[in-house]
């Protein structure tokens, strides 16, 4: 049987598919068509478990292919060796020992956030939300106060999980893309509402005390960003970016005092020096991707695409024949895949801003193998996406801390560099120090991220010249 060749107007289909909308795999009981028999039913997830173990691609007899996996399994970094072995320093249990753990933590974020609640909660939280900074209108605050006082003791429950010693929620890898990410919810909530009870302390006066809701919020993003998983990793950018407003509002309080500026700084600095390598998420990502390939060899592609993705690639190309290609094509997708994402791993060793020629490289790749018929249907269409979005969040997040981390430095003493690299963009940080605060600005100049703004106390003002602008 010969393959079917992608026609070239196919360029472009896919490329609104995201796994950043944290949408969990659906299986859908459809007809193997590549095999002409029926797919084997996948009904719980104990029946998805069985592809960690990657039984197709270690009995394929692509010998390029076996390179691969012997060079995962050498680096520890299948599926079922990331459940070994955990990610996070100083840990000396396994993922897979966790595991009853954190089934047990998402048991009670369902308990206290039920999944019947989050939809609505969430979107009250939006509407009072914003969108930069930590100021609330007047009106605004009155309904905040009425949020925290409904939602009190959802939030306090919230506060004892997430505050025990061992709070943890490793992600299952053995399940792929079935994984349970609902607690991601349920964290978005959470934190939140830390926040809107922190903005409470704020306009009642008490800005050190708000302190305590922000190291809570500040915990639980590095959490997520410290899983070897992308969505994940996402999650926990998202969340920081939300404690960081909160230390804007601590920080630029009237009643804040040096004492609350330094342990604003020292939380940040910390954040700093417990930095998740860039590497890890994509690590997961890639064993994620590995289990996505299992399915798809025992009949299960079409599972994977959305109704009207359906429509599409049967108006296309004809589903049958879109069956076959990639049934046929199989070893040498997932050869492309695992090889793309060996240079999207190692380009992780350089900072997010050298790494642009790496995803151009990958794109003009996939656009010469396009409407072949060797084209990695699965690596294009489902599994290489915005990886350049993906690493470009997760640069941001750590501009973010950094800039806060500068101007609180500068804000309470401390001798200003005479340049500062962001790792997003590669450019030095625009740094003003005048007589009453410190900026830290071109933070994100594309997107317009806010500056870092902090105060200058009297009791902190150093003697170097006040005025003295650091530009490079």
């Amino acid at each position: 049987m010969s393959a079917v060749a992608l026609p070239t107007t196919w360029k472009g289909i896919g490329t609104l598919r995201s796994r950043w909308n944290f949408l969990p795999l659906i299986l859908l009981p459809l007809c193997c068509i590549a095999c002409n028999k029926n797919e084997p039913s996948v009904k719980t997830p104990a029946d998805v478990v069985q592809y960690a173990s990657l039984p197709g691609l270690t009995e394929t007899h692509d010998a390029e292919l076996q390179a691969e996996l012997a060079r995962l399994i050498a680096e520890y970094a299948t599926p079922l060796q990331l459940m070994g072995n955990s990610s996070r320093a100083g840990s000396n249990h396994s993922r897979l020992e966790a595991m009853p753990n954190a089934a047990s933590v998402v048991a009670q974020f369902d308990e206290i956030f039920p999944p019947n609640f989050r939809d609505s909660s969430r979107e009250n939280l939006d509407k009072v939300w914003p969108v930069e900074g930590f100021e609330f209108t007047a009106s605004t605050l009155h309904v905040v106060a009425t949020l925290s006082q409904r939602y009190r003791a959802k939030r306090e429950k919230y506060e004892q999980l997430v505050s025990a010693v061992d709070f943890d929620v490793p992600v299952d890898h053995s399940l792929g893309l079935s994984a349970d990410t609902s607690y991601l919810d349920a964290i978005e909530i959470g934190n939140r509402l830390e926040g809107l009870y922190a903005a409470g302390l704020l306009e009642a006066g008490e800005p050190e005390r708000a302190i305590e809701p922000l190291r809570l919020m500040l915990r639980v993003s590095e959490q997520l960003a410290g899983e070897r998983n992308i969505v994940s990793r996402g999650g926990g950018a998202v969340r920081r970016g939300e404690a960081l407003q909160l230390l804007e509002g601590i920080a630029r309080h009237p009643a804040a005092t040096p004492s609350v500026h330094r342990q604003l700084k020292m939380l940040v600095v910390q954040q700093l020096e417990r930095w998740p390598d860039d590497a890890n998420a994509w690590i997961g990502d890639r064993a994620q991707g590995l289990h996505t390939y299992e399915l798809i060899r025992d009949g299960y592609l079409l599972s994977m695409l959305s109704y009207e993705e359906l429509r599409e690639y049967r108006d296309e190309i004809g589903i049958q024949q879109l069956a076959e290609l990639v049934a046929v094509n199989i070893d040498q997708d997932e050869l492309f895949y695992l090889r793309t994402m060996r240079d999207v791993v190692d380009a992780c060793q350089k900072p997010y801003y050298e790494r642009a020629s790496v995803f151009r490289q990958i794109e003009a790749n996939l656009e010469l193998l396009r409407g072949r018929d060797d084209y990695p249907f699965v690596a294009d269409q489902l599994l290489l996406l915005q990886l350049d979005q993906g690493s470009r969040l997760i640069a941001l997040d750590r501009a973010k801390c950094e800039a806060w981390a500068l101007a609180l430095q500068i804000a309470t003493g401390g001798t200003p560099p005479k340049a500062k690299i962001n790792p997003l963009t590669g450019d030095d940080f625009f740094v003003d120090i005048s007589e009453t605060q410190v900026v830290v600005d071109a933070v994100d100049p594309d997107q317009g991220q806010p500056a870092a703004i902090v105060p200058r106390l009297q009791s902190s003002v150093s003697s170097f010249d006040a005025s003295r602008d650091i530009r490079r």
